[in-house]
């Protein structure tokens, strides 16, 4: 038989599960050198932050943000070291950047001309981590842990003047990022290295004649003003950049704040993803409208671009194998992974 006692060990049971063991209060930096311009960091700021904070809450934990955007604490190239530091907790690290340090995450970047399908590219790179233990492990080195890969949408080129043939480019200098300097090999070019911030000013001032840029940034960083020739060839949707948090901090938090962070960050890659890909199509449609002149490469001349390439995906591969680096393994699982999502290249890159 139940008695009073017994009802009301049981009620004050329930209600204890329903509250943290220890209510906290959490201080959280987050950092990225680029503006809120950039997709993959206003939806931090409008998804991952608050999501954070509102599931915390529910738990009776408080959570304070610092965020800090555009450079304020360290540029793009500089947010890698800075959560490895700890001089930020949490950091949108653009790690096309750090081919030396984060040499295998480049994958994307060496396989150009694949799909423009951003959500589905995202799908594969979360297999390919699943699949390749050393990607994550990469990571761990710079005392990170990925809580969400960021994709950008597929690459474009801006430029002074107009393309209709590949030979339209020779003589020109174009600005680009990372190792998609590369897709310049093929072609009588000179590539330039930059960043997004950096893009305007040096095509106004003539240091570069166009740039190879991703569609979503076209009309927020108004470089249809200075350069107004859009060409659509599509390299492809690229895994740029990562989400991360600095591994001190995370193995230090309780497992419900774990929890909570994974699953903002789950929401995050996911909004991520969608908001570059319709941020691309509004961008250029607001580029037409302010004067841009649009236009696309026909299949066959992208393809003869990628024909004209040297194999840079098996360069890149045998380098790493040389390092000790699993670069093939990487390279013939990311094209496996691909063709089973139902992308196709346009060019094989594992082909000798």
């Amino acid at each position: 038989m139940t008695g009073p006692k017994t009802i009301a060990l049981a009620g004050a049971l329930m209600l204890s599960a329903a509250i943290p063991a220890a209510a906290e209060t959490f201080n959280f930096t987050v950092i990225a050198g680029h503006p809120p311009l950039t997709k993959g960091v206003s939806a931090i700021s409008t998804h991952f932050v608050p999501e954070v904070t509102r599931r915390a809450a529910e738990l009776g934990h408080t959570v304070n943000w610092t965020e800090a955007y555009a450079g304020s604490v360290a540029p793009p190239t500089g947010v890698l070291e800075a959560v490895e530091s700890g001089v930020a907790e949490f950091g949108y690290v653009p790690q096309l950047f750090e081919g030396d340090k984060l040499p295998l995450d480049q994958i994307t970047y060496i396989t150009p001309f694949g799909t423009s399908d951003l959500v589905k590219l995202m799908e594969v790179i979360d297999a390919l981590y699943a699949e390749i233990p050393a990607m994550s492990e990469a990571w761990e080195d710079n005392n990170q842990k990925v809580l969400a890969p960021v994709g950008i949408d597929t690459y474009h080129f801006v430029t002074k003047f107009p393309i209709e043939t590949v030979s339209d480019l020779d003589g020109s200098k174009i600005g680009t990022a990372g190792l998609a300097l590369n897709w310049l090999k093929g072609v009588d070019a000179t590539p330039v290295a930059g960043a997004l911030p950096d893009f305007y000013n040096a095509m106004s001032t003539g240091l570069y004649d166009g740039v190879m840029t991703f569609e979503s940034v076209v009309a927020p960083y108004k470089f249809y003003e200075v350069a107004p020739y859009i060409t659509k060839i599509n390299f492809g949707a690229q895994y740029a950049s990562a989400l991360t948090v600095n591994l001190d901090t995370w193995n230090t938090l309780p497992e419900d704040m774990q929890q909570i962070i994974q699953e903002a960050a789950n929401g995050y890659r996911d909004i991520a993803a969608e908001s570059y890909r319709e941020g691309g199509e509004a961008s250029l449609a607001t580029a037409v409208e302010g004067g841009a002149i649009l236009s696309e490469l026909s299949d066959e001349e992208r393809a003869a671009y990628a024909n004209k390439l040297p194999n840079i995906a098996r360069e890149w591969a045998d380098q790493l194998d040389a390092q000790g680096l699993p670069g093939t393994e990487v390279l013939e699982t990311y094209m496996r992974l691909s063709r089973e999502a139902g992308i196709t290249h346009a060019r094989d890159w594992t082909a000798e």
